[in-house]
């Protein structure tokens, strides 16, 4: 039999489906203690490693931040592959039924097939389902690995920032000759933006509203900056797929929190995108310049003196890969094989781990079951369809590449 015909025999509709259903119903939110939330560790050694153990992969270890790390394979042949699955996902909000696992027609969400509702679907959970299935369809099917076969499932996924792929890469020597991270819609993502996240804080003085002129009003300097930066902020620089650099206030908020009170601080945080090749440090210094400009002028309403603060955040390295790049070209061999035709490609506007992984030199890329337009949504949600298309193509990397 054919590599095809073997791992045919053995995905199934029916197991993506069933993986999916116990990956949502098991939470694993994003909350205040970000990474470090005691229920990401225990989804992943509760829901994943469990899985891991079954299909007989028993290399695991864990690093300093609780990420997964698990190898498989006879490691003789030099080569390596590696797929990267995220435990977080966003907090259940609005969504009534965010860890139900319902099921319903993905006609009702303009998708195929059957559909599986829950927090995390969308981007996390679906293309984690796909990687499980994926993996204990080669290991079952007693397809031979010469190579390595790098698993990781990290505790990151919706804070925007590398702390966790960094933490396996670089504070544990974890690398491979390429690697996947899920995607959308079985659609191949070629590149995006980077960000850089910015926090502001002003300091005045707070008094009551019927007296202006006593106080020191934070949210006019906090007006008085975003002016600035309107005005002065320069975004040079155009990608012909990637577009131009943005930015955005995108974080607003004041206190005391009272009634009739001037504010005695308000605080600001700002998204700054990144084109390739654009110096994090050089464009925090350029919102420095201008953002301190404020920083002792006076309240117009009472003359006294604002006082301003500036603190760099987060920030995620903008990607790019090419069409002749071997993940890509992994991928969409993979997918031509499996499903008949190579992978769409596009660009998008949101940043991930994947810029961090070939800022490295770990030729990296994003193609997976996720639905991105349904994400951080009521409707979080993914097609079984997708999830099973998506493992047949992981698999068939891992037999061909590392075979």
């Amino acid at each position: 039999m054919t590599i095809k015909e073997t791992l045919e025999a053995r995905i199934s509709k029916h197991r993506a489906k069933e993986l999916l259903i116990e990956l949502v119903k098991v939470p694993s939110p994003q909350t205040d203690n970000f990474e470090a939330e005691p229920l990401l560790a225990d989804f992943i050694r509760k829901a994943v490693e469990p899985r891991l153990r079954e299909m007989g992969i028993d290399n695991i270890r864990y690093d300093g931040m609780n990420n997964l790390i698990a190898t498989y394979g006879a490691d003789k042949s030099g080569k390596s592959l590696m797929f990267i699955s995220n435990a977080m996902n966003q907090p259940q909000s609005t969504m009534k039924n965010a860890y139900d696992g319902d099921v319903v027609d993905g006609a009702t969400l303009d998708l195929p097939g059957e559909v599986v509702l829950g927090k995390g679907a969308s981007e996390q959970k679906a293309n984690m389902a796909a990687m499980l299935h994926a993996m204990e369809t080669v290991i079952a099917s007693d397809l031979p690995l010469n190579g390595k076969l790098v698993f990781l499932c990290c505790v990151s996924g919706e804070t925007g920032r590398h702390d966790a792929i960094k933490s396996v890469v670089e504070g544990e020597g974890v690398t491979a000759d390429m690697a996947i991270l899920g995607g959308t819609s079985l659609k191949l993502t070629l590149g995006n933006r980077g960000r850089i996240d910015t926090f502001i804080k002003v300091k005045g003085s707070p008094g009551h509203s019927s007296a202006p002129d006593k106080s020191c009003n934070a949210i006019t300097g906090a007006l008085e900056i975003i002016r600035r930066l309107e005005d002065q902020l320069k975004l040079t620089g155009e990608h012909p797929a990637l577009g131009k650099p943005t930015f955005a206030i995108n974080h607003i908020r004041s206190s005391p929190d009272a009634t009739h009170t001037i504010q005695g601080e308000c605080s600001l945080t700002l998204d700054r995108r990144l084109l390739p090749g654009d110096n994090p440090q050089e464009k925090w210094q350029d919102i420095r310049r201008i953002v301190m400009q404020v920083d002792g002028m006076a309240d117009p309403a009472s003359g006294q003196k604002w006082s301003v603060e500036m603190k760099e955040g987060p920030f995620m390295y903008p990607s790019l890969v090419e069409m002749d790049s071997p993940i890509v070209q992994a991928v969409c061999g993979a997918a031509e094989v499996m499903l008949g035709a190579a992978s769409e490609t596009f660009y998008t506007t949101t940043a991930f781990d994947q810029g961090y992984l070939n800022h490295m030199g770990i030729p990296c890329a994003n193609y997976g079951c996720g639905e991105d337009r349904y994400a951080h949504t009521d409707n979080d949600c993914a097609s079984v369809d997708r999830t099973t298309d998506t493992a047949k193509v992981f698999a068939y990397m891992m037999a061909d590449y590392l075979g």
